[in-house]
């Protein structure tokens, strides 16, 4: 699914790029070689990380 029009950054891409270490949206766009553009996409970044913060916290719980 593209999550960035601008720059046709994937959820793939995204998640790569958090798995790699990217806590906010500009270290994805960094990590992918994109720059922001227009910003529509930031919430969809933000969502993505905060969903794979929770379930690194969850798995290190267990």
């Amino acid at each position: 699914m593209i999550v960035c029009s601008c720059n046709r950054l994937t959820d793939s891409d995204v998640a790569e790029a958090i798995r790699s270490g990217a806590c906010r949206p500009g270290e994805v766009y960094a990590c992918c070689g994109k720059r922001p553009d227009c910003g529509a996409c930031v919430r969809m970044i933000l969502s993505s990380i905060k969903a794979s913060m929770q379930e690194m916290a969850t798995a290190a719980a267990v």
